[in-house]
């Protein structure tokens, strides 16, 4: 069975995560096999390397700083690995396009993330799970149709009212997690209002915040060594120039 410390629906998910890797593999083993040995090459670029391990020790030192204050404890370490995985490498990576080109904007985006509803959603989703055979249900259900609907939206032949339906599905499959959260809540209010809850809740935007003097060094750099390439390739372009019109002139 999967770890302890991950709750039914964590262990739905993992579970669903290896038959669906298993069932590519299966099929297409060098395929998929030969994708995903790429994707780990580009991972270890030295570049790559150096920015998601430089946001890694970041993010460290920000989680200790927090703990030596009293503001961090180790029953949010789940959800600190959990913002690191699914928020820090991403902004990170994004820092080196989006914040490159327009600063201001990239930092309006990671403050829209920070105050976006899926915060609330993610937490509230996550707090309490249903019996596991349940969850491995609802998984299941949730993973086909995401899938149904990402193939619908691309598919011309798709009437509208299978689309409905396929939305309707999902939105029933969270409003039962959500409804499940709700009457948990009612039952036990006490048990909800505790202090590892709300941790739990303000770990995300409050790391997030606290990312946000990396993600501007790091589009400072980005912009800066974007610069420099920049230069070097218009002063090898007027080299190029330079010396073709000093041929033409001695031919």
């Amino acid at each position: 069975m999967p770890p302890d410390f991950l709750n039914s629906r964590e262990d739905a998910i993992l579970l669903w995560a290896a038959a669906l890797l298993s069932f590519v593999l299966y099929k297409n083993f060098r395929g998929v096999g030969g994708s995903m040995l790429a994707v780990v090459r580009a991972a270890l670029h030295p570049k790559l390397l150096l920015l998601f391990g430089s946001a890694l020790a970041y993010s460290a030192f920000v989680v200790y700083a927090a703990s030596r204050l009293g503001l961090w404890h180790t029953p949010a370490l789940k959800v600190t690995v959990y913002w690191f995985v699914g928020t820090a490498v991403v902004l990170a990576g994004s820092a080196l396009t989006d914040g490159a080109r327009d600063r201001r904007a990239y930092v309006r985006k990671v403050l829209r993330r920070v105050l976006a509803v899926t915060i609330v959603v993610e937490f509230v989703v996550g707090v309490y799970s249903l019996p596991l055979v349940l969850e491995i249900a609802l998984v299941g259900t949730a993973i086909v149709f995401t899938c149904v609907q990402v193939v619908a939206m691309h598919d011309p032949k798709t009437t509208p009212i299978t689309r409905k339906f396929i939305d309707g599905v999902l939105i029933a499959v969270g409003l039962i997690w959500f409804g499940y959260f709700a009457l948990r809540v009612i039952a036990d209010a006490s048990g909800f209002l505790t202090r590892d809850n709300a941790e739990d809740f303000f770990v995300a935007p409050m790391l997030t915040l606290a990312l946000v003097p990396f993600l501007l060094g790091a589009a400072w750099l980005s912009r800066r060594e974007q610069e420099n390439l920049r230069r070097r390739f218009e002063a090898r372009a007027a080299s190029a120039r330079g010396s073709n019109l000093t041929d033409r002139r001695a031919a």
